[in-house]
């Protein structure tokens, strides 16, 4: 299957999502934040990557 970066900052979107992207054997790995998205995206080279685009005003 596919191996994903997901890419959020918030800690239950980031399990549930991950659970879910993991039982369809997918392989997931996960940054908590933009810099480390962009580290992980250089040195992993995912299929897709998966990001929050909240923004907070």
């Amino acid at each position: 299957m596919a191996k994903i970066l997901y890419v959020e900052d918030d800690e239950m979107n980031r399990d549930m999502l991950s659970r879910r992207l993991t039982r369809r054997e997918h392989e997931i790995s996960l940054a908590f934040d933009g810099q480390e998205g962009l580290e992980k995206m250089r040195s992993e080279k995912p299929d897709l990557v998966l990001m929050d685009m909240g923004y907070q005003f």
